[in-house]
């Protein structure tokens, strides 16, 4: 009786040890499972903010066309473009046309879709609704157009006081301080006087105008920041009696122009 006693305490140690066994097993099991699903997460959430990179490098090397169009680019024009590499089953779209604070933008989503995906990118709207197993980005053209509005309403500010500084320059150098003389543009334009500005009378680019010579204008100012040149009258859109001024303008990606005066001195 005691020797069967002795057998079943034996078997009662061993059933628990496999038990321990096994759940041990189990343990680093499901410990190597979350690993390597902690892992995948973490490789393809550095995959897609690389993607976010490539995309917004692509954006600005093409800032002065990418928004000209109503037409958005195709996926694989996105991929091509912007140097990127399919993995997971990355998928890509992209918005129409979108405006705001009279900035014309487009938004495009990429993302990496889970199972039964209905991630979508609403087109006339920019708005994406992933699906909740997906993982994604969502890179906007905005900032980028914004920036070079800015850069480029600031070249034209530049270039209005560099001509103001120049129509100063004149009348304070002539004795009779005449400030009924426009010295925006030649007296006679046929024949203009040595330190007169050329008559422009219709716009034309300021490279070409001659005043970057003639008045002293910085020549990497002679275009805006999508690379269109900045255009310059003092005859259509300048006032030709007091006060003068003298009209800058140029093109917008997206139609439309930006225009700024310089404007002679009190």
């Amino acid at each position: 009786m005691r020797r069967r006693a002795s057998g079943y305490a034996v078997l009662a140690v061993v059933a628990t040890m496999v038990t321990i066994a096994a759940a041990v097993v189990v343990g680093w099991a499901t410990l190597a499972a979350r690993v390597q699903t902690d892992g995948l997460a973490q490789a393809q959430q550095q995959y897609l903010d690389e993607v976010r990179v490539s995309i917004l490098g692509w954006y600005a090397r093409e800032l002065a066309q990418l928004d000209r169009s109503a037409v958005p680019p195709d996926p694989a024009t996105v991929l091509r473009g912007s140097g990127v590499a399919v993995r997971w089953g990355l998928r890509v779209a992209v918005s129409e046309r979108l405006t705001r604070e009279s900035i014309a933008y487009r938004v495009v989503a990429a993302w990496l879709p889970g199972e039964g995906d209905a991630s979508m990118l609403e087109p006339a709207t920019g708005r994406f609704t992933p699906s909740a197993s997906a993982r994604w980005i969502v890179v906007s053209g905005f900032d980028l157009q914004a920036a070079a509005l800015a850069e480029t309403r600031a070249r034209l500010d530049r270039l209005a006081r560099q001509l103001e500084a120049a129509y100063r320059v004149r009348l304070f150098s002539d004795p009779s301080r005449d400030a009924t003389v426009n010295r925006f543009r030649a007296v006679r334009c046929s024949d203009p006087s040595p330190g007169e500005l050329p008559c422009i009378d219709e716009y034309v680019a300021i490279d070409v105008s001659g005043l970057v010579r003639a008045a002293g204008l910085d020549p990497l100012l002679a275009a805006n920041a999508w690379g269109a040149p900045i255009e310059v009258s003092n005859g259509i859109d300048a006032s030709l009696v007091i006060p003068f001024s003298m009209a800058l303008r140029t093109a917008m990606p997206w139609g439309g122009a930006l225009s700024m005066f310089a404007v002679s001195a009190p």
